[in-house]
């Protein structure tokens, strides 16, 4: 026989021979492989989610909590490789108290099979800041933008109702509100009259809500006002014959809207003062400092330069 087929042979004897005791003998050593390294101790970490039980209703927490914690587990690894995040569970905050300013996470929460156990936590603890809920009156402002169409302005200030909203929140917070703010008011070529929408209200800082998130605001559109000045006219005495004043003439300013400003006739207007109105003895001589009046019902205002003249009869 060749030296190949020696080799050959001797080959197919190390297969062949004793076949099922050497199958038995590698199954078993795969077995004890196996077990050995899947009792081995491994680590493993895991995200779990936060389950947060609420705070009572008149405290506020101030502090961020996580949504997700990093846990670190121990065991056996075939445990650890075959473990489910979601079968694991979820931690609790308990908010429940509204007080402390730290809170320990407790893992008994967590589901694990025997021979896993939670090595470490991050974070292992919450800091927690409280505050009171309180309610608080704020003032509404609104602000306007835009311009009514040509010849008109708007007259006087927006109006809006109503004129405070309650807002609730931590004391903190509602201490340094002075007041809430809707979206402007847009007059751009509004016509002449009264203007009312409903306006929303700025969102509110985090953690505070209004008890109305809008308020109805009023516009009023006239006419645009000008000016106009009259001088030089002069002071009548009513119910003195003989009188002498000074100065003798003054200057009237006027405002009001154009039409009614071009009806005023300065010869027609009687400015004056009258002595008697004002309490005094007429039917003796005297002298007295008095008001210059002027009647002029459609103009928006008058101004008379000087306002006092005096007067001797």
């Amino acid at each position: 026989m060749s030296v190949g087929g020696r080799v050959r042979d001797r080959l197919k004897g190390l297969i062949v021979d004793n076949f099922w005791l050497k199958l038995f003998s590698l199954v078993c050593s795969l077995g004890l492989y196996a077990f050995i390294h899947g009792a081995e101790s491994a680590q493993r970490t895991v995200e779990v989610d936060v389950v947060v039980l609420p705070a009572p209703p008149d405290r506020q927490l101030l502090s961020q909590l996580p949504t997700q914690v990093a846990v670190i587990l121990q065991g056996p690894r075939t445990q650890l490789d075959a473990l489910r995040r979601d079968a694991i569970g979820s931690l609790q905050i308990d908010l429940r108290s509204g007080r402390g300013s730290q809170i320990n996470l407790d893992a008994g929460t967590l589901t694990l099979p025997t021979g896993v156990r939670v090595s470490e936590m991050y974070p292992s603890s919450v800091e927690t800041r409280w505050d009171d809920i309180v309610q608080k009156e704020v003032q509404i402002q609104v602000s306007r933008t835009g311009e009514p169409a040509p010849g008109l302005m708007v007259k006087g200030v927006v109006l809006v109702e109503p004129v405070q909203v309650t807002a609730r929140g931590p004391r903190s917070m509602l201490n340094v509100m002075q007041l809430v703010r809707t979206v402007p008011f847009d007059v751009s070529g509004l016509a002449e009259g009264v203007h009312k929408r409903q306006l929303a209200l700025d969102r509110p800082p985090s953690l505070v809500s209004y008890e109305s998130d809008t308020a109805v605001a009023t516009v009023e559109i006239a006419r645009a006002l000008v000016s106009r000045e009259l001088s030089k006219l002069p002071v009548q005495v009513v119910g003195v014959l003989r009188a002498t004043v000074r100065p003798a003439t003054v200057t009237v300013k006027l405002k009001g809207t154009a039409e009614d400003l071009q009806a005023v006739d300065p010869e027609a207007l009687v400015v004056r003062v009258e002595p008697k109105a004002a309490g005094l003895d007429i039917t003796k001589p005297g002298n007295a400092y008095l008001q210059v009046l002027v009647d002029l019902p459609k103009v928006t205002s008058v101004e008379i330069v000087p306002e006092k003249v005096y007067v001797q009869w």
